[in-house]
């Protein structure tokens, strides 16, 4: 990023950069307006699709990215003479933070349309396909998100089940001023990344994307936004709530029957149904769904790293014994296959 020129004014704020972010990630860079199409299509696997009204617009291609744990930030400078388009397929597990630091944006979801200007964040969900047309010569900081993680965050943090998926509603444009602090820990994170050493590696590097989480969670309206205002409330369940769950998280991969959650609590099922309803927003049976699920997930994910292979396996640690129903309860809860999370590199 130009630090004599990255300088915008966003209300009373002004942002101004005074170092490149992200100038040693991984670089990519072409004045052939034919190479950066295959490279978009390829990069991304198919999701995003670029185009001009006429290629001798076209003047030059330049990204730079770097990856925090499951979070990609990109740097992205697209040259032409009266701008371009870019048509995005849907993914439902993605979410994209586009952050204009030059050139103007219009963005169109379904029936919903928004335009966007320098100094502002535009929120898109990949539910739907949609499209992008960017005016002129442009330059953004682009962060994509799971879906699927942010909604384990939301589950951990708060204790609640996930019902349904998190929604961020239509297409939201914030001023980087009204979000401000999630937006200076978003720099934070790209200066860190631009740096030889990063501090954010390991264990460190994995607290710094729960915390970028977080903050997206708390400072963009959702669907899940009142879980955490009411995380005081949460943590004060009764005793019997705060027993059963203990005895659910220890005893997931086991059978569980609400006899055996009624004798851990020593109180009533009604009583148990209620509390969970009330301090949970959710069943016990279905935290003891949320609490298997997330296991088996992290099964998958250790065998993936280890080179192992079996959905089973990761099944039966979690406690299912109809792999079909596994199955079926996984790819509902992260829109992924239990096959599709063993085979991502």
């Amino acid at each position: 990023m130009n630090a004599s020129t990255d300088a915008v004014a966003a209300g009373a704020a002004t942002f101004v950069f005074d170092q490149p972010l992200l100038s040693n990630g991984r670089h990519f860079s072409t004045a052939d307006y034919h190479l950066a199409r295959r490279y978009v299509d390829r990069s991304t696997q198919g999701l995003f699709d670029l185009s001009l009204p006429s290629a001798g617009e076209f003047r030059q291609y330049e990204v730079r990215s770097a990856r925090l744990g499951e979070t990609l930030f990109s740097v992205i400078k697209v040259d032409s003479v009266s701008g371009y388009d870019i048509e995005m397929m849907d993914d439902p597990d993605l979410i994209l933070l586009h952050i204009l630091m030059r050139g103007n944006a219009q963005l169109q979801q379904g029936t919903a349309k928004v335009d966007a200007a320098p100094a502002q964040m535009v929120l898109l969900e990949g539910m739907a396909r949609s499209h992008k047309r960017w005016h002129g010569s442009t330059q953004q900081l682009m962060v994509r998100l799971s879906r699927s993680r942010l909604e384990r965050i939301v589950a951990s943090e708060t204790g609640i089940g996930i019902g349904d998926p998190l929604n961020f509603g239509v297409m939201q444009v914030l001023d980087l001023a009204r979000v401000s602090t999630l937006w200076n820990y978003i720099v934070t994170i790209c200066r860190d990344l631009n740096d030889p050493h990063p501090c954010f590696d390991g264990h460190l590097g994995r607290l710094a994307e729960r915390t970028l989480s977080l903050l997206l969670l708390n400072a963009v309206p959702n669907n899940y936004k009142w879980a955490f205002a009411e995380e005081q409330l949460s943590s004060a369940a009764p005793y019997y709530v705060r027993r059963v769950e203990n005895y659910i998280r220890e005893h997931a991969s086991e059978q569980i029957t609400t006899d055996d959650l009624v004798l851990v609590g020593g109180v009533s099922a009604r009583s148990i149904y209620h509390g969970f309803s009330r301090f949970r927003s959710i069943t016990p049976m279905g935290y003891l769904k949320a609490v298997r699920l997330d296991l088996a997930r992290d099964v998958l994910i250790k065998g993936r790293r280890a080179g192992a292979n079996s959905v089973t396996q990761a099944a039966t640690a979690a406690g299912y014994t109809n792999l079909s129903q596994f199955s079926r309860d996984y790819k509902a809860r992260f829109r992924e296959s239990p096959s599709q999370t063993l085979a991502v590199a």
